[in-house]
């Protein structure tokens, strides 16, 4: 099917915004990425052609740069999208098949405290949680100097929302040595713990670490 055959509302583009991504088949998703056709062909059918020369997307994500320029209608720019696009797939596969994917969030909070424990400016780091306790993502939030870092609460909630996060772990350092939480510290644990619950989302945990080690800040309604 040509593509201005297609009314404007199922263009492939115009499909990702009103149904997202999931949506596409894979040779709309390459026409996506390869925006404009070549002579004589819409950016459709080019995909098409493309997946079939190249048998398909396993086929395609072997492909050399020279292999794809051998290809009539596949310009400098248009590999260079595809490679990327390629080799984007690899890593996210890579990151699903790694040892630490999904792992207990508490570790993740152990590893920090760790690699943290001579730096002297202090970071902020979040551990996106699944419901299952398993660790989505770690972020490194903000760091600051010797006196602290800056979190925008904002940010990072907005963050865990794109995650689908179940629950989120932060964790601070104190360059200072000390376990002990400040005022501030205790504050924010009460003020991201009710912005996050009006989320649905829960903070599992607020822990200031300090020479490899590290300490819970009571969440409301704890002891």
């Amino acid at each position: 099917m040509k593509l201005a055959s297609l009314p404007q509302e199922e263009m492939p583009r115009e499909r990702i915004r009103l149904r997202g991504a999931e949506s596409l088949s894979v040779p709309e998703l390459l026409a996506v990425l390869l925006r404009t056709g070549s002579k004589g062909k819409d950016v459709l059918e080019l995909a098409v052609d493309v997946l079939n020369e190249f048998g398909g997307t396993r086929g395609l994500s072997r492909a050399t740069e020279e292999e794809m320029l051998g290809f009539r209608g596949l310009g400098d720019a248009k590999a260079c999208v595809l490679l990327a696009a390629m080799e984007l797939g690899k890593r996210l596969e890579a990151a699903r098949r790694d040892p630490g994917h999904g792992k207990d969030w508490r570790r993740s909070v152990d590893e920090i405290a760790a690699d943290l424990a001579f730096d002297e400016r202090e970071y902020i780091f979040a551990v996106h949680v699944r419901r299952n306790g398993s660790v989505i993502h770690v972020d490194k939030i903000s760091f600051g100097g010797a006196e602290g870092a800056y979190l925008d609460v904002k940010y990072l909630l907005r963050r865990a929302i794109r995650m689908d996060s179940y629950g989120l772990a932060l964790v601070h350092n104190h360059p200072d040595g000390s376990l002990l939480p400040s005022r501030e510290d205790r504050l924010l644990t009460d003020f991201l713990s009710r912005r996050a619950k009006i989320l649905d989302i829960q903070l599992l945990g607020h822990y200031v670490v300090a020479n490899g080690e590290s300490r819970g800040i009571a969440l409301p309604g704890e002891p």
